[in-house]
């Protein structure tokens, strides 16, 4: 009896531990035609989020209702997010909830009743009532090109007020959870510094000239709260502004070190590199994206800090198909962070990169022009060169990533659909003429056959002029009679529309 009885409780504890690393959430949605909803997780939200795992879509049944459960070790928030089926506005059900390990949470939601009607009900419910979880996303965008940081403080500070003032109504009218207490009011501690830091970044690049006339007024704002709060904050990792705010970071410091780099060259690479300004120009020419990001993430942050911003690292590395140092970063992850569980969501990936890097190489059919085309400063000249062929023109380069991505993605399509019909390939990259031997390795790795040039500047200028590119990567159809027009695929690529083109191109 007692051993049935000890068998029963273990099995008690089985069920209770399960039922405890689950949450369910039904949505039911009333008075629209939306026949599905967003789910946004900020805490698996990397700089892309290449494994698509912090955003995914949940379709609702015949009555308009979904039930979806989530596997949870700890409270996280989360955003359930719709558009309005009125095409003639742009508003759109934004709701934040906070679920933890056991919630049963019901949202019912009425898009024809002011803020849609918000009810809430269930196991949880009392830290996901209406009251705070209304997200109205604040608009920024009159601010921008404003020279001094008055309006704009004073904006961020007023709805910081505002919002910590619904905190404490909303504490005393639901006494929520203690968990939930902390969570939110850290995600209110670093509200002000996630506005503030992303405004002044993008609005220095409206007002170039007077930022750097009034840079102390916006750098004394942000020091000001940096004193008083903690860049590294392992505490704070599970929390939406902070998460924003340290990702935003990162690039901007990568932004900030790349100035350094030209203007105070010998403490930089003092610093940064431990080297002089020869080996450290080569090392960082060679890649001033990855291993800057990982200098700049080891340098500020640690525990669990650290171990998030190394994966978005790996996870905007892989979005943009940039393999340089890739392999290596993650392998000093894996070293530092051995049961990290973002081991096994990027292992697959970076196994891939590294089998990729084993087997480039260049070959035969990867043709370079001339002294790599150093000589050839016009359209004309190009032309030239590949007279009497059909050409698919890329001009590209090596620090682009959106270029290094549509190569990844279309490249071997587009060669595979096209093999044996008449098309040549000419790739073109600008800007890289201090860095051929990444060129060379990209043009590999991307297993590139065609025919290379490394233009100098009046050619790409001269190019670009003739066909009207507006940016990187442009594409271009040159015809057999040396005429040539724009693709029309746009960005990213609509392969559909640029194989009608060539198509048609060829057949001429």
């Amino acid at each position: 009896m007692k051993n049935i009885l000890t068998t029963l409780l273990y099995l008690i504890a089985i069920v209770s531990v399960s039922i405890a690393q689950t949450a369910t959430l039904k949505v039911t949605l009333r008075n629209t035609s939306i026949n599905k909803f967003s789910v946004f997780i900020p805490k698996l939200s990397m700089s892309r989020d290449y494994l698509k795992k912090s955003f995914f879509e949940i379709s609702l049944d015949k009555d308009n209702s979904a039930l979806y459960t989530f596997s949870i070790t700890k409270p996280e928030f989360i955003n359930i997010y719709c558009r309005t089926s009125n095409l003639n506005t742009s508003s759109a059900l934004n709701y934040q909830l906070y679920l933890s390990p056991g919630d049963s949470i019901n949202l019912q939601a009425d898009f024809k009743k002011p803020n849609y009607g918000i009810i809430i009900t269930g196991q949880g419910s009392n830290n996901n009532q209406p009251l705070l979880s209304i997200i109205k996303d604040i608009d920024l965008e009159k601010f921008n090109g404003d020279t001094i940081p008055n309006r704009i403080t004073a904006f961020i500070k007023k709805q910081e007020y505002s919002d910590k003032k619904h905190f404490q109504e909303y504490a005393d009218l639901y006494k929520p959870t203690a968990p939930f207490l902390m969570a939110y009011q850290l995600n209110l501690n670093y509200y002000f510094i996630n506005a503030y830091f992303s405004f002044k970044e993008n609005n220095k690049f409206q007002i170039r000239e007077s930022y750097k006339r009034n840079f102390n007024k916006w750098q004394y704002i942000q020091d000001s709260v940096f004193k008083i709060l903690k860049i590294d904050n392992s505490n704070a990792i599970d929390v939406p502004n902070y998460l924003s705010f340290i990702n935003n970071f990162v690039l901007r410091e990568k932004e900030k070190l790349w100035e350094e780099s030209a203007k105070h060259p010998i403490s930089f690479y003092k610093k940064w590199y431990n080297t002089d300004t020869i080996i450290g120009t080569k090392l960082f020419n060679q890649d001033n994206q990855n291993l800057l990001k990982e200098k700049i993430i080891n340098n500020t942050f640690t525990g669990k800090t650290a171990e998030y911003l190394y994966a978005s690292l790996i996870d905007e590395a892989l979005y943009d198909a940039n393999p340089n140092n890739l392999v290596l970063i993650f392998q000093n992850f894996r070293k530092k962070y051995p049961d990290s569980d973002y081991i096994s969501w990027y292992e697959p990936a970076i196994n891939a990169v590294k089998l990729k890097q084993e087997q480039q190489k260049l070959t035969n059919d990867m043709v370079f022009a001339a002294d790599n085309g150093s000589n050839l400063n016009n359209f004309n000249d190009v032309l030239a060169l590949i007279k009497g062929k059909t050409i698919l023109l890329d001009m590209w380069g090596t620090w682009c990533g959106p270029c290094r991505q549509e190569m990844e993605k279309n490249s071997k399509f587009l060669k595979e659909h096209f093999k044996d019909k008449g098309l040549d390939y000419l790739y073109i990259a600008n800007y890289d003429q201090k860095n051929e031997d990444k060129w060379k390795e990209l043009i590999a790795y991307f297993h590139l056959d065609g025919i290379h040039i490394l233009a100098n500047d009046k050619l790409n200028k001269d190019i670009m002029n003739k066909v009207k590119g507006t940016g990187y990567p442009t594409y271009v159809i040159i015809k057999k009679d040396g005429t040539y027009e724009l693709s029309k695929a746009g960005y990213p690529m609509d392969r559909t529309v640029l194989i009608k083109q060539l198509e048609k191109a060829i057949a001429k």
